[in-house]
């Protein structure tokens, strides 16, 4: 078992120690207040993340929520 500092984390997963953070999702460790990760938990997660089915973006559905109103319709609703 090789336990990774969040620097060897972050040089590992090719992220920013800030991402690591704020990405719950990935597996963690803590002793006391100290943050370390298993690097074989990371190396399953990573295998992991390769299963996860992409869900297709249907362009026809509005967007969801926004401040503008334009920015959440349809792109066939909006008036030209």
């Amino acid at each position: 078992m090789t336990i990774l500092t969040i620097d060897e984390a972050a040089r590992f997963l090719r992220l920013t120690k800030r991402t690591l953070y704020q990405r719950l999702d990935i597996p963690r460790v803590r002793y006391g207040h100290r943050v370390m990760f298993i690097e074989e938990d990371l190396r399953q997660w990573i295998r992991a993340q390769r299963e996860v089915v992409v869900e297709a973006v249907d362009e026809s559905k509005p967007n969801g929520y926004h401040r503008n109103p334009l920015f959440s319709l349809g792109r066939s609703s909006r008036s030209s």
